[in-house]
């Protein structure tokens, strides 16, 4: 009996001891209670054990590998659920990032020195750390197995008002072309007056053997940049649809470049550009030795500019240069049917690409010579206007249809207000959801992600927003725009300081470009000015800082600039030098480091004896000199400005030839600088700045002026 028992309770062991381990070791849910239902499929499985294995070692070992598997699925499933909400966190961690409100900034201490204002370390996740939380990977949208044929070329040139720019880009096509795949060039005349047929050679209009396959569709009146685009993609019937502009020439081997960088990945959703150089609009030939632009990226206004060290990946084509496929132009939609005029349709094509399965790529070896307007030529210039309020709509539904939440970031910008403030419509945006559907489009934060070496990087989501204070003067820093950039940098009244009072965007800066330096070029080697794009840029000692646009590669040295904390010393250090100090990797030394520029109180210049208004005063303690008449002359002495504001003499340090120059400064005794030294020399007494080089002397420069040059032997 008891040996029928014990096997009999052997039999049953897996239906027991299965669900008890399941029950044991599973993870608990955020309640504390475990999952009944995983229990309960384990005595379901612990029962088939039990029936199916009657050996005991067997059956054990049926209840370990069950109870594994089961178990791992459990911890599986409880990884994910943790990620996602993190995900849902992270998300509105750089929403409210993005969305930075002035009224939200950092405020700056009431004293303390530059180092007060470093952005200390956040116990917040890395802008790098949510953007990959955030990054969803659908699979690619579905197509038959039928392969896309990539052989011939339709050419599409919108030409607007472009004269004989339209035929010279046309033979300058077929001259470099291979023919056999060149299927046709479609001119779409858009509304220019004369129309281009009444204007072109009769040869191009007549066709035939020798002659480029040339059609013309025409619009009866100016519809605008996009509209001519979209008439011409749709109208095409090659395998491959490229977008000219009409005053180009491209290079030989440009069509085959394309070719082989659009089939590289094997599929139809490669979308290629070429490196854009210059056009002579006299020779119409490319310029030698002109740079090449390839690629541009989105700035957070909705605006773009040039990606000066770009990959293969294009994060953005600059608009007029590019080709893809006539089924990927078909499945994307082309051009947003809304749009008007120009501008914005680069930003929008893009993203459909990036973001509803699709690549754009650089296709290398294809260069394409572009004429550029030219103000100073009046043959260049655009002949017909284009309307702000529609490129700005533009930019809108662009913004709107992709950015998703971040989109309110790009309408805190007061190019805007004509949306936000006055309330003007965008018109009917339900084209995007529908093409969003159809192709599975991932959200805009795995546009981040990929090109998150712009965007984290390259510091254009900041991690703080601080302002610059001058701990001597307690003055801030404030950049001071002008007409056309280099822009100014000025020391300020710190704003925002008090309660209630505006906090001014023109003094708030942060951490950009990336560090060549370290390993992965992380963020960041410059200082960037909030919401501009403009980062501090100086060229040598002695001169002036600037702000021009980031380059946010960091390859530009005279872009470099590092924050010292305070144990470091607080410096702004200009051109930091990397090195081993300590056992550690620091930045530890740099070419230099910033200060106010000294305020001029004036200039010295020669006066009549009457007139004179500096007085000598003799500093204590120097030693008393005796002059050819047996006048008393002080060894050291100041200058100093009879009137209240004249200030004092120094010797300021200049970046001109003689190093130095004299200018009258606020006084302070402590300045060495104001201290000058009198030396006797036959017929006279040589006078010597205190600070600076030791062989510099005073010079009347001929009776016109005071100079501080190198002395005479």
């Amino acid at each position: 009996v008891v040996a029928l028992a014990g096997r009999a309770l052997a039999r049953l062991l897996p239906l027991l001891l299965l669900p008890l381990l399941v029950a044991v070791f599973q993870p608990q849910g955020e309640d504390g209670k475990r999952d009944l239902k995983l229990v309960l499929l384990a005595a379901a499985c612990g029962t088939v054990i039990s029936a199916a294995v009657p050996r005991l070692h067997l059956s054990l070992i049926a209840v370990a590998f069950t109870s594994m598997i089961m178990l791992s699925v459990a911890h599986l499933q409880d990884l994910q659920n943790s990620e996602l909400e993190q995900a849902v966190a992270g998300q509105s961690d750089l929403q409210s990032r993005l969305q930075l409100r002035l009224d939200e900034q950092r405020q700056p201490e009431s004293e303390g020195a530059l180092s007060n204002f470093f952005p200390r370390a956040s116990s917040r996740r890395s802008a790098a750390e949510i953007v990959h939380a955030l990054r969803y990977r659908p699979a690619p949208p579905e197509t038959d197995a039928s392969a896309v044929q990539m052989e011939t070329f339709s050419i599409v040139l919108p030409c607007a008002f472009e004269g004989e720019f339209a035929e010279k880009t046309v033979w300058a096509i077929w001259e470099n072309t291979d023919h056999d795949r060149l299927k046709e060039i479609i001119v779409v005349d858009d509304g220019s007056n004369p129309p281009l047929r009444a204007i072109m050679s009769e040869k191009l209009l007549a066709g035939g053997p020798g002659v480029p396959p040339m059609k013309i569709v025409r619009h009866e009146k100016t519809m605008g940049l996009i509209t001519a685009k979209k008439s011409g993609g749709d109208s095409a019937l090659g395998d491959v649809i490229v977008f000219f502009d009409c005053h180009i020439s491209p290079r030989k081997g440009w069509e085959e470049a394309f070719l082989k960088q659009m089939k590289r990945k094997g599929d139809h959703r490669t979308m290629v550009v070429p490196t854009i150089t210059s056009l002579n609009p006299d020779t119409w030939q490319e310029i030698q030795g002109s740079a090449g632009g390839k690629v541009c990226y989105i700035r957070w206004n909705n605006d773009f500019t040039w990606l000066i060290y770009p990959g293969r990946d294009a994060p953005l084509m600059s608009g007029g240069l590019l080709a893809l496929t006539r089924r990927w132009w078909e499945e994307t939609g082309g051009y947003d049917d809304k749009m008007v005029a120009w501008g914005g349709e680069n930003i929008d094509q893009s993203l459909r690409s990036w973001l509803c399965g699709g690549r754009i790529e650089v296709a290398e070896g294809a260069y394409v010579a572009h004429m550029w307007r030219d103000a100073s030529n009046p043959k260049t210039l655009l002949k017909y206007p284009i309307p702000t309020a529609d490129v700005m709509r533009n930019k809108a539904r662009a913004a709107t249809a992709w950015f998703d939440q971040f989109v309110e970031k790009v309408m805190t910008f007061p190019e805007y207000e004509m949306f936000t403030k006055f309330k003007q419509p965008l018109g009917d945006m339900s084209s995007f959801a529908a093409l969003k559907k159809k192709l599975n489009c991932v959200p805009f934060t795995s546009y981040l992600k990929r090109f998150s070496y712009i965007y984290v990087d390259g510091g254009l989501i900041p991690e703080k927003v601080f302002q610059i204070r001058e701990s001597k003067s307690g003055l801030c820093l404030e950049r001071r725009t002008k007409h056309n950039p280099p822009h100014d940098l000025v020391m300020a009244s710190c704003s925002g300081m008090t309660e209630g009072s505006e906090q001014s965007e023109q003094q708030l800066f942060h951490l950009g470009n990336r560090d060549v330096s370290t390993s992965g070029k992380k963020c960041c080697s410059g200082i960037m000015h909030w919401n501009f794009l403009q980062c501090l840029e100086g060229h040598a000692k002695g001169q002036a800082i600037h702000t021009v646009e980031c380059e946010v590669g960091g390859e530009v040295s005279a872009q470099r600039f590092h924050l010292q904390d305070s144990a470091q010393g607080g410096q702004f250090q200009w051109r930091p030098k990397t090195g081993w100090k300590e056992g550690l990797l620091q930045k530890h030394t740099a070419d230099g480091c910033l200060a106010p520029q000294e305020p001029k109180l004036g200039k010295p210049v020669m006066s009549r004896p009457d007139s004179c208004s500096v007085v000598v005063e003799e500093v204590s303690g120097s030693q008393g000199l005796t002059d050819s008449d047996g006048h008393h002359v002080p060894s050291a002495f100041r200058l100093r400005g009879r009137a209240s504001t004249g200030g004092c003499g120094a010797a300021v340090f200049s970046s001109g030839d003689s190093d130095f120059e004299f200018q009258f400064v606020a006084c302070d005794e402590a300045d060495e600088r104001q201290t000058f030294h009198a030396n006797q020399r036959p017929g006279g007494f040589e006078i010597r700045p205190s600070k600076g080089k030791g062989d510099h002397c005073f010079d009347s420069a001929g009776g016109n002026a005071i100079l501080i040059y190198p002395c005479y032997a």
